[in-house]
Order: structure tokens, then C-alpha cells, then sequence
């Protein structure tokens, strides 16, 4: 089922920005830039390098002709978000297909980060692009360690700029390094880290529009949200709410439970909660302090304003333990927001939590809503009924947090 592609506002309306990206990417900050990139407007193209040159970087598995992020996400295509609303993808196989003609295309070149950049920096067809990129006026930017290809390019000699501990001894030696989340000198934009990507993109989009103003930083601070992370959660359902459900000031819990099964990798009784394509909770690559991971048995509602519930087959598991659905029930009970994306909505449909109500998800489980006396539609991408809020898919991201962000909003305001 296709869905319409919606027209985006904001203050990158108009601009294409890219994605630079070899083997073993940050997934966390690929993920995040798509949603909120696409978001305020942008036009988003991957530009996945895949050629010889740097595609003998392939270690999970060494076999693999496939370019992936560090934790396994492949970006052409994302495997649950078909190129043409978010994103679209060219992966290059010839260093000729890197011209800078091709560089006048894009009004923004970003770098992601992860190892990819240590492999791509050395590469002289990738070097000349982000050149003739920034020659040419383009925004260029990188995070966390994508630094290291503006380095090798010549493109930090003398400028402010911020990176990745394993970078910052270099960095001080080349520029002015300043040990905060984001700087920009002029039309180069550089992140610390992953922790940094939702100011980032706040950032580069000051950049096109000075007078754009964020008005969701911190607007949910003192609210507490509880994102259940069940074993193969859907990867985006999960970091990048929890990474701009923390931008925009909500304290994250990470609520585990023992699964009955364990297919990512094939092992029970370890302490490790996989996602579909490979991220993990605990967050390896996110700051530990932010999100806690905390058994689910050991958490009440009264702990909480909110539940979110992430898609794939996390939901499956919740329903087969049993005291997920029985959780779920009690933030309803309790008057909590209850909150679910994709499948996410058949944990409360087994909580008999839809009659009656409008619910978005995939289709997958439209039946199941339907079958419970719930109200299903497959156009919606965001749904608010009362205390219950639904999505669709991973497009629908932050359309679901945006009413996520207003039920909690109103629910203060009320009280």
C-alpha cells in the first residue's frame, strides 16, 4: 500500500540536502536526519558510496556487498521506508558518478558519522565532492566523527568547529575546537556527537532561514514518558523518539522485559534488547544518562505521563508476556497517555483498549483493531482520541510525536 506523498513546510522548504555515507554509518543520525530533515522541508538524497575503493570496508558480514550502518541499517532502501516520502537513495559504484557538476545539486552536503567517515576520508573522489560542494556555497556539515573527511579535505584549517572525542586531539591542532553540541563557522556545521543531531538539524535550518525559531525545545520538560522496548522493536519507532522526545525536554525510560523469543542475534537470557536491524538497547552510540533502561516489572504508572509503544514484532512479545498489555492497561486506568506506532496498536487492542476509538497502524493490524470495535483507516498518518494517541508507519514519526507533544501539552494546561 502506497501512501501519498505530503507536502512539507519549514524552514528547509526548497532545499536538497544530502546524506554522504560508506560502510558502517551512524544509524542513529541517519535515521534522525531523515525523519526531521524531511520534516522541515527538505528534499533528502543518500548518497551511498559503495565503490571498490571503499567497499572492502564490509565486516558484518565480511561477504556483504551491501553498504550499512555500524548496527546493520542499509539505507537504499531503508527496508520499512520506501524511497519517495522521506528520502531517496543512489548508491555510486564508479568514483566518476562523484562529479562536480553533481555538487552544485545540493544546497547541503552532510557527513554522517560512525566508522564510515574513517574509510571515506581517504578516498580522493569523495574529498574533490565535498569541495567543489563548499566552493560552490553548499551548507557542508558533519557528526560526531564525519569530521574526519572534512580533515582530509582541508575544509577545518583555521575553523570553529566541535567532534567526537577520538577527533577533538586533531581538531584542536587544525582550528578552534569548542567542546559543545553544535558550532558553525560560516557555511561549515559540525556536531559532537550523536546526542547533538536533533540540535543539528535546528541548526542547518537557521542556516537557510534566520528567522526560524524552534518552538518545541524543552516544551515537554518535567513530563516522564516510558518507551517500551521489546525485542525486535522497529529501530526508528525507537531512537528517534526517544532522541527528540529528549530535545524536546521529556525524561526517557527504556522499559525491558524477558522475551519468549530471541531471534536477533538467536539467544535468550541475555541482558541485550535487539531491534529489527540491529540497534540495541542498552543505546551504544547515545549517552547512557539520558535513557535509562529499567526492567518493566519494576515500574508503575504513577512513575509516568506517558507509555509509547514501538512497532515491528516488539508488539507480539508484549502481548505473549502478558503483563505488558496488563501495564498498558493501568496508564489507561490512570488516565496516563497511552501511545503506540505500526503494530504497536495490537498491544492495545488486546488490552481492549480500542472500542470505539480511531486508530492509526499498519495494516497489518487494522483487522485486529477493527475485530476489537476500534475505528481503522489506513490514511491517517497521526491519531488523537482521547487519552490514546496512533500512528501509521515509520514515516509518520513525527507526526506522532507532534501529537504526542499536544496531548501532554493540553493534559498540563487542563490540570
Amino acid at each position: 500500500m502506497r501512501k501519498t506523498k505530503p507536502v512539507k513546510q519549514g524552514p528547509l522548504e526548497g532545499k536538497r540536502i544530502a546524506l554522504l555515507a560508506g560502510p558502517e554509518f551512524s544509524d542513529f543520525q541517519a535515521y534522525y536526519l531523515i525523519q526531521y530533515l524531511s520534516e522541515f522541508g527538505a528534499e533528502v538524497v543518500n548518497l551511498v558510496i559503495g565503490w571498490p575503493g571503499v567497499a572492502w570496508k564490509f565486516t558484518r558480514p565480511a561477504t556483504s556487498d551491501v553498504v550499512t550502518g555500524t548496527f546493520g541499517l542499509p539505507l537504499d532502501p531503508i527496508p520499512t521506508m520506501l524511497p519517495g516520502e522521506r528520502y531517496t537513495s543512489f548508491t555510486l559504484q564508479d568514483p566518476a558518478g562523484l562529479t562536480a557538476d553533481m555538487a552544485t545539486e545540493f544546497d547541503g552536503l552532510i557527513v554522517l558519522g560512525g566508522h564510515s567517515a574513517d574509510v571515506l576520508r581517504a578516498d580522493e573522489a569523495v574529498r574533490a565532492f565535498l569541495c567543489s560542494a563548499y566552493e560552490n556555497g553548499a551548507v557542508v556539515g558533519a557528526l560526531e566523527c564525519g569530521q574526519m573527511v572534512l580533515m582530509s579535505a582541508g575544509l577545518c584549517n583555521g575553523k570553529n568547529l566541535t567532534g567526537y572525542k577520538v577527533i577533538q586531539p586533531f581538531l584542536k591542532r587544525l582550528g578552534n575546537f569548542q567542546d559543545v553540541p553544535v558550532v558553525r563557522d560560516g557555511q561549515l556545521l559540525t556536531a559532537r556527537d550523536s546526542d547533538a543531531s536533533a540540535e543539528f538539524v535546528r541548526e542547518i535550518s537557521r542556516i537557510f532561514d534566520p528567522d526560524y525559531e524552534d518552538d518545541k525545545q524543552k516544551v515537554l520538560e518535567g513530563h516522564r514518558i516510558l518507551i517500551v522496548a521489546g525485542q525486535d522493536f522497529e529501530d526508528v519507532e525507537l531512537c528517534v523518539p526517544a532522541m527528540e522526545l529528549t530535545w524536546r525536554g521529556a525524561r526517557i525510560t527504556l522499559g525491558t522485559f524477558s522475551p519468549p523469543v530471541v531471534s536477533r542475534p538467536p539467544m535468550l537470557g541475555l541482558d541485550v534488547v535487539m531491534g529489527n536491524f540491529g540497534m540495541s538497547v542498552p543505546f551504544q552510540e547515545l549517552r547512557a544518562e539520558k535513557y535509562p533502561v529499567v526492567p518493566l516489572s519494576e515500574l508503575t504508572p504513577d512513575e509516568f505521563d506517558a507509555i509509547l509503544i514501538p512497532g515491528a514484532f516488539c508488539p507480539w512479545h508484549c502481548i505473549e508476556d502478558g503483563y505488558v498489555v496488563e501495564l498498558v492497561k493501568q496508564f489507561y486506568e490512570a488516565e496516563k497517555i497511552v501511545a503506540a506506532i505500526c503494530h504497536g496498536p495490537l498491544v492495545l487492542a488486546a488490552a481492549d483498549l480500542v472500542d470505539g476509538k480511531k486508530i492509526a497502524g499498519t495494516p497489518a493490524c487494522g483487522d485486529d483493531v477493527v475485530t476489537m470495535g476500534g475505528i481503522y483507516n489506513y490514511d491517517w498518518p497521526a491519531v488523537i482520541d482521547g487519552d490514546i494517541i496512533t500512528a501509521r508507519e515509520p514515516d509518520d514519526v513525527p507526526e506522532f510525536l507532534d501529537a504526542i507533544t499536544k496531548s501532554m501539552l493540553d493534559k498540563r494546561s487542563s490540570q
